[in-house]
């Protein structure tokens, strides 16, 4: 009895205890954010301006001795100037995928052309002629995983990875002019009196070099210090070409084509200080070199026999990029995250009213347009009646332009931002087209050959923005305005080979002088710290249509048969720019504030 009373009473207390206890409040425990995650993607993207020189070299060789080299075509000197965006994206696991496009310009450049280079064949020639208003397209995407990815006894990391991947490396070179270096005068010769220079206006050879390949090789990236990083690569490419040679005083192998098969490498480098844990600038350098021998199906002999050749190209320079990184395992602050758009590149809001300067570079392109040719004289009206002189020429246009821009923005509203902008850009954004045709004069076929050149070679523009803030850290615009620049266009007719005899026609023009249009277009910009900013744009620039006189010229005037044309070029451009942004702080003003957004 004793313990069933003692029992009774210890659970009485100790259920009065435990009420007692639950009638005490409970404060709840207040807690931060949880903090976020890091990701297991690392993306980096960002913009580069290569500066490069190169050549390119097409042998041509008899068909039944094939080491009896017959001509050689030499293009060297080609200073190239192109932009392009690149891109990185890494996995916690080691796999990544990298790549870049970029466009541009060749703005200089020579040809020599020998011909009949084995002795036994005939006179040796070495002719020399301008390359003006080539162009530069490429494109590279691999894939790859590391290897290794560690760190140095100093605590630097270090990364090691093989990768395969493609590359497309396009080059368009455009001839003018001639003169004669060796032997033979036959080609563009300038003997008084019936014979006059060669005009340097008129674009006598063209050639368009595709070289696709697949590409095998290693890539390392070592940290030196926090903040100062190098990488190196190494590729090994198979190649195949393809190659369309537009003799423009040869209608019977214009447009010939040659393709081949070979192999070459690849090197790149580069070096790159961290402005910002993400944000980063750097300086690389470059080497392509493609080489292949192959087939020429332009002067097939009649038992279908093609000709052998063989070419090789090569391309070097330096670069200059910035770029921009987010996400990884080592960024804490779950940037990585791939959320609408990016994620936020800190936590303070980026500042979008005020004055800002920056700098762009871009690739510029356009449709084929037609240079309209007008009959000045009744010569030239019977030539095209005869089909002996066109009526239009064609010739696409791309090229690199490259500047910088100031401008103000304005805070209408949390969402809205209404902005003005100039910018002042050197540009060579151009190209020529060439065509020619075999008709009779007297008893014997003549060639002629017809060219056409544009080329827009600076270009400002003064616009508005209006711009929408999804985010405060991005801006979507859409821009337009005035816009001027600097073009320049030319033409010529007449023959080839033996250049204006008195029994042929020779006519030559040009323009040259300041262009005003209108500009407009739209944009993307994205915060990547309190004061910079990344930049991507597309505008349309047209400067109108420029008109100028094509007149007759040497033997053509002193036989009597002077062919006067009027031309009239149309001069409208896309430009695709990528740039950076850095707003400038002013002093904060005294006395009271005017609230803003």
């Amino acid at each position: 009895m004793r313990k069933t009373l003692s029992a009774f009473l210890s659970m009485t207390a100790f259920l009065a205890a435990g009420a007692a206890k639950a009638a005490d409040p409970v404060l709840p425990v207040l807690k931060g954010p949880p903090p976020p995650l890091a990701s297991p993607w690392r993306f980096e993207f960002g913009t580069r301006y290569w500066f490069s020189s190169g050549n390119h070299k097409y042998d041509y060789y008899d068909s039944y001795i094939p080491e009896l080299l017959i001509s050689r075509l030499t293009f060297g000197d080609l200073t190239g100037h192109s932009a392009e965006t690149f891109f990185r994206v890494d996995h916690e696991s080691g796999v990544f995928l990298k790549g870049f496009l970029g466009g541009g310009t060749l703005a200089s450049g020579k040809l020599n052309d020998e011909d009949t280079v084995a002795a036994t064949k005939g006179p040796y020639s070495n002719t020399i002629h301008v390359q003006s208003g080539g162009s530069l397209k490429y494109v590279t995407v691999d894939l790859g995983y590391n290897v290794m990815e560690t760190s140095l006894p100093t605590g630097q990391p270090v990364r090691i990875g093989p990768f395969v991947g493609y590359n497309n490396f396009h080059e368009r070179m455009n001839s003018f002019g001639c003169a004669q270096l060796l032997a033979s005068t036959e080609f563009c010769p300038a003997d008084p009196p019936n014979r006059v220079p060669y005009p340097t206006n008129l674009d006598g050879l063209d050639f368009d070099v595709v070289w696709n390949s697949l590409r095998a090789g290693v890539g390392g990236e070592i940290a030196f210090t926090p903040g100062l990083r190098a990488s190196l690569e190494a590729a090994w490419i198979h190649s195949w070409l393809w190659n369309t040679d537009y003799h423009n005083f040869r209608p019977d192998i214009r447009g010939a084509q040659q393709s081949g098969k070979g192999s070459g490498f690849q090197l790149e480098g580069l070096i790159a200080y961290d402005l910002t844990p993400r944000f980063s600038v750097g300086v690389g350098g470059r080497y392509w070199h493609f080489s292949a021998p192959g087939k020429d199906y332009g002067e097939r002999l009649s038992n279908n026999v093609t000709r052998p050749i063989y070419s090789f190209s090569q391309r070097y320079g330096f670069f200059l990029q910035a770029g921009y990184r987010f996400g990884g395992p080592d960024d804490p602050t779950g940037a990585g995250s791939f959320g609408p758009f990016f994620a936020k590149a800190e936590a303070e809001p980026h500042e979008w009213r005020g004055a800002y300067i920056g700098g762009h570079v871009g690739y510029g392109f356009a449709a084929a347009k037609d240079t309209t040719l007008g009959a000045r004289s009744l010569e030239a009206a019977i030539l095209q009646t005869g089909f002996q002189a066109p009526f239009a020429q064609r010739s696409d246009i791309a090229g690199f332009v490259g500047g910088g821009q100031i401008g103000y923005n304005w805070r209408l509203h949390p969402l809205l931002v209404a902005g003005l902008e100039t910018d002042f850009a050197y540009a060579n954004v151009g190209g020529s087209f060439g065509a020619s045709a075999n008709f009779g004069v007297g008893a014997a076929p003549r060639n002629y050959a017809a060219s056409t050149k544009r080329l827009l070679e600076w270009l400002g523009t003064l616009r508005g923005r209006f711009g929408l803030l999804p985010r405060d850290d991005v801006m979507l615009y859409v821009t337009g305005g005035f816009a001027y620049g600097r073009v320049s266009a030319l033409g010529a007719l007449g023959e080839g080979n033996r250049n204006c005899a008195l029994d042929f026609y020779c006519s030559a023009g040009a323009f040259s002088g300041l262009a005003t249009g209108w500009t407009a277009g739209a944009g993307f910009e994205y915060a990547i710290a309190r004061n910079w900013s990344l930049k991507a744009e597309w505008l349309y620039v047209d400067l109108g249509r420029q008109n100028y006189a094509i007149n007759a010229f040497g033997g053509s005037v002193q036989d009597g048969f002077p062919a006067n044309f009027a031309a009239s070029s149309a001069s409208a451009t896309h430009l695709i720019r990528t740039g950076l942004n850095y707003r400038i702080d002013w002093p904060a003003p005294k006395g009271p504030m005017i609230a803003a957004y």
